[in-house]
């Protein structure tokens, strides 16, 4: 079981660059960061809220951001995405994601700000979890979108995954990605994220 400590996730900070010539930082979520994610996922509309956790209410139980803060253990991973610098710095995106190490698969799911849509933010952020998964000896990632969730189905079939059904539920279709095979994720040689697979070792 791993739990990195807040200086210890600082050191795993990616820093991407969007077509737009905009920048957002890629990190881990730490302590701090509580409050700015309630006002973050509170200033999601409820279409990208509603798509982001399946169908769940506009509320994000406690329990919720005791998990993003669990770094590492069981292979759980949060992580936000910012812009800005010092305290003008603001979450404009979130992901989830956990390996699976037995089918060497990493399961994700991402959220990105609405005035953020469209300047290629989500394709950065998807881009940037491939790399962080390959990192940590994945074969392939996945997730699971609502059949109605054209804008996460865009993105995915953009980025070359492959649909099929999720199994035991009608309602939500699954991309999958293998990623021993891609040519499309900048970073799997250089990531950050590296370091982490020897900690959990």
């Amino acid at each position: 079981m791993i739990q990195l400590q807040p200086k210890q996730l600082r050191q795993f900070a990616d820093v991407l660059r969007l077509p737009t010539g905009a920048s957002m930082t890629v990190r881990f979520v730490e302590p701090d960061d509580v409050e700015a994610l309630r006002v973050y996922f509170g200033r999601l509309s409820a279409q990208t809220h509603y798509s982001r956790f399946l169908g769940a209410t506009r509320g994000v139980p406690a329990s919720e951001y005791e998990r993003m803060l669990r770094t590492g253990e069981g292979s759980h991973f949060a992580v936000v995405a910012e812009a800005g610098t010092g305290s003008a710095r603001t979450i404009v995106g979130e992901a989830r994601y956990v390996l699976d190490v037995a089918a060497r698969s990493v399961e994700f799911a991402i959220s990105v700000s609405d005035d953020w849509h469209g300047n290629g933010a989500g394709s950065a952020l998807l881009s940037n979890i491939e790399c962080r998964a390959a990192a940590l000896g994945a074969d392939t990632v996945f997730g699971d979108a609502l059949n109605t969730n054209q804008a996460m189905r865009g993105l995915a079939k953009k980025r070359g995954y492959r649909f099929s059904h999720t199994p035991g539920d009608w309602t939500l279709v699954r991309f999958t990605k293998d990623i021993r095979i891609a040519h499309d994720i900048p970073c799997i040689q250089s990531s950050q994220a590296v370091p982490l697979l020897a900690a959990a070792g």
